[in-house]
């Protein structure tokens, strides 16, 4: 049996990831790690996080394929407005800001995603169409994820160290 050189890459990308350990960078930012569940059809995440660099690790838990894509919401928008829109025209609204995505995964696949989050509110969303037509997202398949001011290593730190 042979691989294609493409997913070859993508299994050695995929252990490569999992193997680094992603607890500070070389400036001493802490890596917030946040683990998503899939399941057919829901999200299961932590709902605040700090803001900074942080790696999505998505498992698919589910029967059906499943995906994530992280939506920023602006500051001035709601998220009934972002379903709302999302279960009228079947596609997410021109101002909702797409900041990353995955690729589909099969039932207990999983993928790697880091990306630096500000601080602000987000969306984990699965776009898919399942069998019968419906959006995922339509049946349920969100998470609204808070990403909070992170605390900076003076304002943690001791009076005498400031």
């Amino acid at each position: 049996m042979t691989m294609s050189r493409h997913a070859l890459s993508a299994a050695v990308a995929l252990v490569t990831a999992a193997a680094l350990p992603a607890q500070s960078t070389d400036a001493g930012e802490r890596i917030t790690y946040l683990h998503v569940i899939a399941r057919d059809y829901v999200f299961e995440a932590k709902p605040s996080i700090p803001s900074g660099i942080t790696t999505v690790h998505l498992t698919n838990q589910g029967g059906d394929l499943h995906h994530l894509v992280l939506v920023e919401l602006p500051t001035s928008r709601t998220p009934k407005e972002f379903f709302d829109q999302n279960r009228t025209t079947g596609q997410m609204p021109a101002w909702a800001k797409v900041v990353a995505q995955t690729p589909t995964l099969p039932t207990n696949g999983e993928v790697f995603l880091t990306q630096r989050l500000a601080a602000g509110r987000y969306i984990l969303t699965c776009q898919l169409a399942a069998s019968d037509g419906r959006s995922h997202v339509a049946k349920g398949m969100y998470q609204l994820l808070t990403v909070t001011p992170a605390a900076s290593p003076r304002a943690t730190g001791s009076k005498a160290e400031r």
